[in-house]
């Protein structure tokens, strides 16, 4: 690749949205570039079959789609046709959510922005996913190279999900990275960084309020605040957060110690 491509895909990579993930994989599709000519194999080697109590599945970022799945049903209760490329990417539990999204989203933008080939780069999680029966059990989930693109970085990652509840681990979240060109400490590090105090002072405030319940009109009153600027400040607290309820929000604060 040469300086110009190089240049002109960090400034993609630096750009990516590292809140929402819709936007996110819209602009990691644009980073890959695969050869059209390249037919994947229609039937895929046994060792892919998924055992009892484990999912398997292939999933293509640049097309974003699920190109092989076996084992959803036995493992989360769901058919295939339930099981696309969105789903592999819900059902967290409300607590793990926000870690396991912005762990996944480094990890990804540095594999699909890397400037050297590295087949060997592998992710391990434990987190806890919901069943189709509104249960949670607990998760190892693997992902592991399966193409790189002409550039070199990851085009398509075969990911392998196993039941772990048995082993009631006390931390809901762990995660590593094996990597011949990533930094494991220094990813560590940075998304580390993502889970420091991101709220204003101001945001702070309407935090606190809003933990106290109420409609934006009387945390406006309380604050001596206009309830547009209430409004402003909750769009802006839960999109810093990657929250979508109070739930989810007043957990995240108390994760980081901050409420």
């Amino acid at each position: 690749m040469n300086d110009q491509n190089k240049s002109n895909q960090k400034s993609k990579h630096e750009h990516v949205d590292p809140m929402e993930m819709k936007s996110f994989f819209d602009q990691i599709t644009r980073l890959l570039v695969v050869d059209n000519k390249h037919d994947l194999k229609s039937e895929y080697p046994e060792v892919l079959e998924s055992l009892p109590g484990e999912c398997t599945y292939i999933i293509d970022f640049k097309n974003r789609k699920l190109l092989y799945q076996s084992g959803f049903e036995s493992l989360l209760g769901y058919s295939e046709d339930e099981v696309d490329f969105d789903f592999v990417f819900q059902g967290y539990h409300h607590e793990d959510s926000v870690m396991i999204k912005k762990i996944i989203k480094k990890v990804l933008a540095s594999a699909t922005a890397s400037y050297s080939s590295d087949p060997e780069i592998q992710l391990s999680m434990t987190y806890r996913r919901r069943r189709k029966d509104g249960s949670f059990i607990h998760i190892l989930s693997q992902s592991s190279v399966y193409e790189l693109d002409l550039n070199g970085n990851l085009s398509k990652a075969l990911t392998r999900l196993s039941d772990i509840s048995y082993l009631n681990l006390s931390t809901s979240v762990n995660w590593s990275i094996r990597s011949n060109i990533l930094d494991e400490n220094e990813l560590k590090n940075s998304i580390s960084d993502l889970f420091e105090n991101p709220f204003t002072q101001r945001e702070m405030e309407v935090i606190r309020e809003i933990q106290k319940g109420g409609s934006n009109h009387e945390i406006a009153e309380r604050l001596c605040l206009s309830h547009h600027t209430i409004a402003t400040h909750r769009k802006n607290i839960f999109r810093k957060c990657d929250c979508k309820s109070v739930l989810e929000l007043l957990t995240y604060c108390k994760k980081l110690d901050i409420l």
